[in-house]
């Protein structure tokens, strides 16, 4: 059986810049890190308006889409 896709783009995706909206009205760039079935941690994050953090946890069923910034 084949594995989610989810699950496989985000290995893909581990460790590389990413772009993700969080209930479709907070969006961020940052390093993907870590996943799980549950959560997304991302580094060095940026969002929208310019703030920056060290680190974004976000659970996944909170996240409206992703994309991968390069």
């Amino acid at each position: 059986m084949s594995e989610p896709l989810l699950d496989e783009t985000l290995k893909k995706w581990k460790d590389r810049k990413i772009a993700l909206a969080v209930n479709g009205e907070h969006s961020f760039i940052g390093i993907l890190r870590e996943f799980d079935g549950e959560s997304l941690l991302l580094e060095d994050v940026t969002d929208v308006v310019g703030n920056k953090g060290k680190q974004l946890l976000v659970r996944i069923d909170d996240v409206s889409w992703i994309m991968l910034m390069e």
